[in-house]
């Protein structure tokens, strides 16, 4: 395993908070359409396959700038790069609260905050590669990926405390305010000078990169989809609106200590992070056959597998991906979340088109497989890398 330690000035809440804190403001407006899913359908009139195309183009929209976030930041550091990202999930989220009254504005909107998710994703991972010294790196990129989870239960909690008073668009005005401080927090960081950076192509040539990204697209196919249609299928099984969102934001929170205790095992101890994430994906894939049978009790522990060991690796990933490449830490990640994004826009409208003709059943079975396939690949990295 390459190792390229590299010190730095900056204390480790710094970059650490700053990563997560930007990743929140552009996570957010997704899990919150998927959380209002059910108002915002009833208020703007379209079904489960609109919901499906809006998520399906968001991600589009991410893979295609992700690599330009991820190559920047590595040449010219970290700050710019993720200050405009912020800034255009901040504009996103004002333009939702403030125009989004057809189902064709709000899909722009999204598609906007997009923009500065794909921008911001890689270069987080080149502030924590190179703003955190390496002993502390497992726990920082925890933290960081933490954040979507804690997306995901501020999106879940916003519907039983926000949506009756302020409703959905009220909620992404607040989302629009809190933006400005995770600006300002934001640190610089020095770039390591070099005259030769990797392209996509280059990064793509290696074997291990390759079929880790490939793993990562089947399995973000299946978690992406459980994350956006999870209160539409807790209220198909006879769950409140309120109740649905209370579901999405345990699980947001069950989902931020299993990832911080992947971060701290990591830390402690070294092992095959590929490997691991692909037994978390093998136990995770349960949820979706829980899912599948659709009952109130088989909802709740479907959700709390899926968010407690299913989707708890990002962070691991991220981590054994940085530590392969630590020269090109945004080019490498950027490699592996594009793939991520590609296989997160294709699963939402595809789900959305099964849901609407032959129901959740069939849907989870296919995120069933799509999650075991994520996991028989990911095991496969690990073995590349092991020949390598």
């Amino acid at each position: 395993m390459r190792r390229n330690p590299r010190p730095t000035t900056l204390p480790f809440w710094r970059p650490t908070t700053a990563a997560a804190s930007a990743i929140a403001i552009v996570a957010l407006p997704g899990f919150l359409v998927g959380s209002f899913a059910p108002q915002i359908k009833e208020d703007l009139d379209f079904g489960d396959t609109e919901l499906g195309a809006l998520l399906t183009f968001g991600y589009l929209i991410s893979s295609i700038v992700m690599q330009l976030g991820g190559g920047v930041a590595d040449r010219k550091g970290p700050l710019l790069i993720l200050r405009t990202g912020v800034a255009i999930g901040a504009t996103s989220a004002l333009l939702v609260g403030t125009t989004a009254n057809t189902y064709v504005i709000l899909l722009l909107c999204i598609g906007l905050n997009r923009v500065g998710e794909g921008l911001i994703q890689p270069a987080t991972n080149t502030l924590i590669s190179l703003g955190v010294d390496q002993p502390r790196q497992g726990i920082a990129m925890a933290i960081k990926q933490s954040a979507v989870p804690l997306s995901t239960a501020l999106a879940g909690l916003a519907v039983p405390t926000l949506g009756s008073t302020l409703g959905w668009k009220g909620t992404f005005l607040i989302l629009a305010i809190l933006a400005f401080p995770a600006w300002l927090l934001i640190p610089n960081v020095e770039v390591s000078p070099s005259t030769t950076f990797p392209s996509r192509r280059d990064m793509w040539r290696s074997r291990h990169l390759r079929i880790t990204s490939i793993a990562g697209a089947f399995s973000a196919a299946a978690l992406v989809t459980m994350a956006g249609f999870l209160t539409t299928a807790a209220k198909a099984a006879g769950f409140s609106d309120s109740a649905a969102g209370l579901i999405l934001g345990i699980g947001g929170l069950v989902m931020i200590g299993a990832r911080l205790a992947w971060g701290y095992f990591a830390d402690k101890f070294m092992f095959d992070r590929f490997k691991a994430v692909s037994i978390s994906l093998a136990i995770g894939s349960v949820a979706f056959v829980l899912f599948a049978i659709g009952t109130k009790t088989t909802i709740i522990i479907g959700a709390l597998v899926s968010f407690g060991i299913g989707w708890s690796w990002p962070g691991l990933l991220l981590l054994g991906v940085i530590e392969q490449y630590p020269d090109e830490p945004g080019a490498a990640t950027a490699t592996l979340q594009t793939s991520i994004r590609l296989g997160a826009m294709i699963a939402p409208l595809g789900f959305g088109i099964v849901v609407d003709t032959s129901g959740f059943g069939t849907a989870w079975i296919l995120a069933f497989s799509s999650t075991v396939i994520g996991a028989v690949l990911m095991s496969s990295a690990s073995r590349a890398l092991r020949g390598h």
